[in-house]
């Protein structure tokens, strides 16, 4: 069966295996019932097998060997030759004397079985003496067939087959004169003349001479035996000029077939012409042919040759010891190792591991490493105490555990590092785990700072600058709290003064870049000028000169939002030091307006920083962000097209502004297709995405998510932790509260995304949201748990949860009374920001936020300050309010500030403070500072239109203080002042929501402007009202309305009318009809009303009572 696979490789040979049939089948099914019904004859292999293994126990072979007659295969060592093409043809050429195709005997008709034959055709014991026996008188009278007998016409549908194709692809024993004709494989129809001519001319000698010199310059894999070939068609004297570029061009071709075509002719060699290709080419094909005793001998005569490179002896090394640990014994290994005085001559030990890549890849390399000192190293030392000594052992030990270090698991990196206690291999280690440009795994980063610790208590150890700099690298890219980052800076730092005296310049660097990023003005002062006393007088460094010798100075200050300071220092290096400002220095001065939110100096200092033609990319990208950010749309695609025309890359910043600016003006479809655009060219990025994904979950739309993220999965577009942190947004703003915890447990469990504090934030929100306080208190307790510390953000949730103090169990509520429980929740508050602390409470922060666009941020404390002072308000704790204005204006404001106007979110809760104690006054007061900034600082930048616009981010910024206001016109009766009010609002370019909206219906209605309060709701509320949820209960009708409608419901730009203004809308309409009996103005009125507003009429006449206290105080009771 092997001999008829083998001859069915033959080109037009199949036919002689399968027996022919009596027509020829053109269905499938019969076909392949035909291909099965050929016989088996009996195997012979024993020749077989001999003649593969040619060229493996002798590694010279001779002109002699090539004439044995007993060897019937001189062109393959390996069973796996006859996978290449040439190498196939030479296999069968070599196994069986075949007929050509069109002169196949009449003999061998279709039909019969081959079981049945008397000679067998294919045979590998067929000897060459027959081959060279003179024809056959049935071979010499052979004829071509005809076109009608030519099995291959009849079997391909009748095609006619073109005969000079197929006449070079066999050939008969009379066509070969020697045994040389055997090993020539035909390339082409026009090598079939001289390949059969094997006579060794001077002309043939030229022709072979001229091929391979063509082949030798070629890399195809498929000429190696080609190459061989001629080589061996060269008369004795021409092959030793060709020897070592025939070896080197076949060992480059890693062909396992040519591996004893290597050993012949580096043994041919002599070892004073060895080169460092020829050495390592030898021991690698000694090595392969498994001739291990060959192999070392070769390596131990190299080692003694001082012209060979110790590269080449190194990576003769790490063949022959990657084979002796693959070796299932330890005589290979020790062996080799004998040999280590010799190698410790040539090479330091300590300076080869990363040239060992061949032992790296060892299969259980991690487990020999350790378990060395258990097996390895009494296998290596003879009974009587012979062997290598302890110093060669313990070498051999330290380079399996480095190279062991490169492919294990992150388990085994310390049980590894324990074994040998090494330091370099610690060293190799730690500059592993941050790669410039590459992708490390967070775990392997997270490991190198356990490593360090480690290594730094070593006796005897000194990390290197560049361990140092690489843990140093690894913690910062894992973005860890702010509190465990500077304790680790603040260890490797110190530890650049134990182990170096002093740092480097590039640690310097280092440092002050992450102290700078911070805000820590005294650290990165401090570090600046020890950088500048150490090394000012240095010749290399040349601090003047350098471009970023002032630019941590600037970007310190930029980062904190101290523009003033950033242009100070920027014009005192221009005028003291006459440095012309660089590039960064001017994205920095740009980014620090941009940070204090000074939109007019961000736009003045753009147009200065094209005048000097330093914009780039950076510079195009703040600006853009800054515009996109307050949703000033048409500037964003000015400078978006003035970056085009300028030739500036388009990069993540620049795009992103884009998609921002299309989401605050609402325009989903357009930001939603330049995503899906930029990601079909490979170009976006998830930043973009999110950022849509965050739009749409402010507007509670978790249907318009879903579909985002169908898009994102469609166009392989990965998620990332902050791509969870919107989905989780929008369950908490659609009040699903539980959904989330649901999400977010799910990913602690399954870990299908990086959980970090954000999550556990938003998720409390949720919680808090919905009511439920003990759950906050529970999953803050799970936070922690988990590994996470508390913040200053869950702390102050557990702050608000214990504000619902009424929402907690009964047995947990009757703790404390409702002033313990105000008085707890400020105590607990206090803690988060140290003022229990009397110390801390008398220390003064500098004045960091005094700046353009203070009252517009959203800063964390301020968000803090203004919940509390909301809480106590609703508790009527108007003294523990006021306590927290003074510590806000004490501990955020510098001293001769502290009357400074606050922010607009704790301006607003003062106001609502104000309110509760009748101090409508002052009040109006703080309305009228709030309308002003916010109209000031509010302004967008819109180049084409020449009126004053507020920018899209900042047109609701009013609301809070506006409901408050209507609050206090409501008590005052000022109905004319109301509506006032409102068009003060709507004329200077804000926007109202549905709940002020809905209040100043009320107002209108409660006041007496019954036909504006009516002819207000019917425009701008009644377009979405979705009807009664009682009447759709009461007629069998679907009871709930769509989801997403209901959490769109919830989103306060969405304008739909509320149950109450309705109910006020229906006392209004009472009073007109009791009043137009005796008024015909109020008739009229009402007669105008059921003509003007029919929405709001359906409304109330469709309306069914259900008779609830909320009814009864809005009606006082009457019926109707």
């Amino acid at each position: 069966m092997l001999e008829k696979t083998a001859a069915s490789l033959e080109p037009c040979g199949f036919y002689r295996v399968v027996p022919g049939a009596a027509q020829s089948f053109r269905s499938t099914r019969q076909l392949r019932t035909t291909f099965w019904r050929h016989g088996a004859a009996d195997l012979e292999l024993t020749t077989a097998w001999q003649s593969l293994m040619h060229g493996t126990s002798d590694p010279v072979i001779g002109e002699s060997a090539e004439e044995n007659n007993d060897s019937a295969l001189g062109a393959s060592a390996f069973l796996l030759d006859f996978l290449y093409p040439t190498g196939a043809a030479t296999l069968l050429r070599q196994l069986t004397s075949v007929t050509p195709a069109r002169g196949r005997s009449n003999g061998f008709p279709y039909g019969q079985n081959s079981s049945k034959l008397g000679t067998r055709l294919y045979t590998p014991s067929l000897s060459r003496r027959q081959d060279r026996q003179p024809k056959t008188e049935a071979t010499s009278e052979q004829g071509p067939r005809d076109q009608d007998d030519n099995p291959l016409a009849d079997q391909a549908g009748g095609e006619h087959v073109d005969q000079s194709q197929t006449a070079g692809m066999v050939q008969t024993p009379d066509q070969r004169s020697d045994s040389e004709s055997y090993k020539k494989p035909i390339q082409s129809n026009s090598d079939v003349a001289e390949l059969t001519d094997t006579t060794r001319s001077d002309d043939h000698g030229h022709d072979h001479t001229e091929a391979l010199e063509k082949l030798l310059d070629t890399d195809d894999p498929e000429s190696a035996d080609s190459i061989w070939n001629h080589y061996k068609a060269l008369d004795a004297s021409s092959q030793p000029a060709y020897m070592e570029r025939v070896l080197l061009s076949l060992s480059k071709r890693k062909r396992l077939t040519d591996l004893w075509k290597i050993s012949e002719l580096f043994h041919q060699i002599p070892s004073s012409a060895w080169t460092d290709e020829i050495f390592v080419a030898g021991v690698a094909a000694e090595r392969n042919l498994q001739n291990a005793d060959v192999a070392l001998k070769v390596f131990v005569e190299g080692l003694g040759l001082e012209r060979l490179d110790n590269t080449s002896l190194v990576d003769a090394l790490d063949l022959l010891l990657s084979s002796a640990l693959r070796s299932s014994t330890a005589t290979s290994l020790k062996e080799l190792w004998a040999h280590y005085p010799a190698m410790a001559q040539r090479w330091d030990f300590e300076g080869i591991t990363s040239q060992l890549t061949d032992v790296a890849a060892v299969p259980g390399l991690v487990d020999k490493a350790l378990e060395f000192e258990s097996c390895g190293r009494p296998a290596l030392v003879e009974p009587d105490g012979t062997g290598p000594s302890q110093e060669a052992i313990d070498t051999l030990q330290r380079l399996l555990v480095r190279r062991a270090l490169t492919s294990c698991a992150m388990s085994h990196v310390i049980p590894l590092l324990n074994v040998s206690k090494d330091h370099l291999a610690f060293e190799e280690f730690l500059q592993s785990v941050s790669f410039p440009g590459g992708v490390i795994p967070e775990e392997k980063r997270r490991l190198g700072m356990a490593v360090y610790r480690l290594y730094r208590d070593l006796p005897e150890s000194q990390p290197s600058h560049a361990a140092l700099h690489s843990v140093f690298y690894a913690s910062r890219s894992l973005r860890l709290p702010s509190s465990e980052m500077h304790a680790i800076a603040e260890l490797l730092w110190k530890d650049w003064h134990t182990f170096h005296t002093n740092p480097s310049s590039s640690a310097f660097r280092s440092y002050m870049t992450f102290y700078a990023s911070e805000g820590e003005t005294d650290k990165v002062y401090d570090m600046w000028k020890e950088w500048i006393k150490l090394y000012s007088d240095d010749p290399e460094q040349n601090l003047l000169e350098a471009g970023d010798t002032f630019t941590y100075l600037l970007q310190v200050h930029a980062v904190r939002g101290e523009a003033q300071e950033v242009q100070r220092i920027f014009n005192f290096v221009a005028q003291k030091f006459h440095l012309e400002p660089n590039g960064v220095h001017w994205n920095i001065l740009l980014n620090a307006y941009a940070k204090a939110r000074d939109y007019e100096a961000v736009v003045s200092t753009f147009d200065k920083v094209l005048s000097v033609g330093m914009a780039d990319s950076v510079s195009y990208g703040t600006m853009m962000q800054m515009a996109a950010d307050r949703g000033d749309l048409a500037f964003t695609i000015e400078l978006y097209q003035q970056a085009l025309s300028s030739g500036v890359r388009v990069d993540q910043a620049i795009l992103c502004s884009l998609v921002e600016a299309y989401c605050q003006n609402d325009y989903f479809g357009a930001a939603e297709d330049m995503c899906v655009r930029a990601s079909k060219k490979g170009f976006a990025t998830i930043r973009s995405w999110n950022i849509l994904l965050h739009h749409h979950a402010l507007r509670r739309d978790l249907a318009a998510m879903n579909q985002i993220l169908v898009s994102m999965a469609d166009l392989n577009i990965p998620y990332d932790p902050n791509t969870y942190v919107q989905l989780l947004t929008g369950l908490s703003l659609c009040r699903q509260s539980h959904h989330a915890l649901a999400l977010l447990t799910t990913a602690l469990k399954d870990k299908i995304f990086k959980v970090t504090h954000d999550h556990f934030h938003i998720v409390m929100g949720a919680l808090i949201r919905t009511g439920e306080p003990a759950v906050v208190q529970r999953l803050h307790k799970l936070m922690q748990d988990c590994g996470f510390s508390s913040t200053s953000e869950s702390l102050f949730k557990l702050v608000q949860s214990l504000s619902q103090w009424r929402q907690l169990p009964p047995e947990q509520r009757s703790r404390h009374t409702p002033k313990e429980w105000l008085h707890q929740t400020l105590h607990a508050f206090a803690d988060i920001y140290g003022l229990n602390d009397a110390d801390a409470a008398l220390q003064e922060v500098p004045d960091n936020r005094s700046r353009p666009g203070k009252l517009l941020e959203k800063k964390t404390e301020n968000v803090h300050f203004s919940a509390m002072i909301f809480m106590f308000t609703e508790g009527r704790d108007f003294y523990g309010a006021r306590q927290l204005i003074d510590l806000y204006r004490h501990t955020f404001r510098s001293r001769g500030k502290s009357n400074e106007a606050l922010p607009i979110s704790m301006l607003t809760s003062v106001m609502r403070m104000d309110m509760h104690e009748k101090q409508y006054d002052q009040v109006k007061m703080s309305w009228d500072v709030l309308v002003e900034l916010a109209r000031k600082e509010g302004q967008s930048v819109n180049r084409q239109s020449e009126a004053p616009e507020i920018s899209p981010r900042y047109r609701y910024i009013l609301s809070p203080g506006l409901e408050v206001m209507q609050e206090v016109l409501l008590a005052e009766r000022d109905v004319i002042g109301l509506q006032r009010l409102f068009r003060q609002v709507r004329l200077a370019g804000f926007e109202i929501d549905s709940k002020n909206w809905n209040h100043h219906i009320q107002a209108l209605a409660t006041l007496g402007e019954h036909r504006a309060a009516f002819v207000w709701c019917e425009k701008v509320l009644m377009p979405n009202w979705m009807g009664w949820n009682v009447a759709r209960q009461r007629q069998n009708v679907k009871n709930q309305i769509p989801l997403e409608l209901r959490q769109k419901g919830n989103n306060p730009r969405h304008l739909r009318p509320v149950t109450k203004t309705l109910y006020h809308l229906v006392r209004s309409y009472i009073e007109l009809g009791e009043q137009s009996s005796f008024s015909p103005e109020a008739a009229s009125t009402a007669e105008k009303i059921e003509q003007q507003c029919p929405q709001v009429m359906r409304a109330i006449k469709s309306m069914q009572r259900v008779q609830t206290n909320f009814e009864y105080d809005i009606y006082d009771r009457v019926e109707f």
